[in-house]
């Protein structure tokens, strides 16, 4: 039976999944994409907010004009600034937080317009904690490893070297406390096998929409 649209007319569950970088968001993420959630990516969002008319230069003004190349923003550069230095982190956040913030309830205003039938709107966010709300969550998922673990699924990757690959989970640090905070935390210690069965049991409980008979067909492996 489909369910009832949400106690404010929403057609879409909407929830968070966040956690520290190499736990394993993304492929929590592609799971539940996998039964049918309509996603968000705030990393892709935070791309596109920095390409917007006057961000290179709103930028420039708070962390100096070395994080531009060619009058575009140089997001190496700016990596590198805010990874050694906190108090430019901190003007970052201040500055393209609360623009991230509206682009994605703005993404997820999109998702709703778009829906025909309940269903789940996932927004991917490791900054979830740290930024400003952006309309009603129905859950925030967390997942979450040991540190040791997600920096050598880093290296593994090939996204970083081990050196790099330390530096990106140090500097999440801070956050470790906050994920702690979500509904739901999800321990990601085993294989990619391991933590998809958990999303599926976590749809099953709590959105189980998404698996009834009448739910699209799941997707890939």
């Amino acid at each position: 039976m489909a369910e009832r649209p949400r106690p404010d007319g929403r057609l879409l569950r909407r929830w968070v999944v966040t956690g520290p970088i190499g736990a394993g968001k993304s492929l929590a993420v592609a799971e539940l994409a996998a039964l049918g959630a309509r996603v968000v990516d705030a990393d892709a969002e935070g791309r596109a907010l920095l390409a917007e008319p006057g961000m290179p230069a709103a930028l420039a003004a708070v962390l100096g004009p070395a994080v531009l190349r060619g009058g575009e923003v140089d997001r190496a550069a700016v990596a590198a600034l805010v990874f050694a230095d906190p108090g430019a982190l901190a003007r970052l956040n201040d500055l393209t937080h609360p623009r991230l913030a509206a682009r994605l309830e703005a993404r997820l205003r999109e998702h709703e317009a778009a829906a025909r039938e309940p269903g789940l709107a996932v927004v991917e966010a490791a900054v979830y904690f740290l930024l400003p709300p952006f309309g009603p969550v129905d859950l925030v998922v967390a997942v979450d490893a040991p540190p040791e673990l997600r920096v050598s699924r880093l290296a593994a990757s090939g996204r970083f070297d081990a050196a790099a690959a330390r530096v990106r989970a140090e500097a999440q640090r801070s956050l470790l406390d906050a994920f702690s905070r979500a509904d739901v935390v999800l321990r990601n210690e085993g294989g990619p096998e391991d933590l998809r069965r958990a999303v599926r049991a976590l749809v099953a409980a709590r959105a189980p929409e998404l698996t009834s008979p009448d739910a699209p067909p799941r997707e890939g492996p």
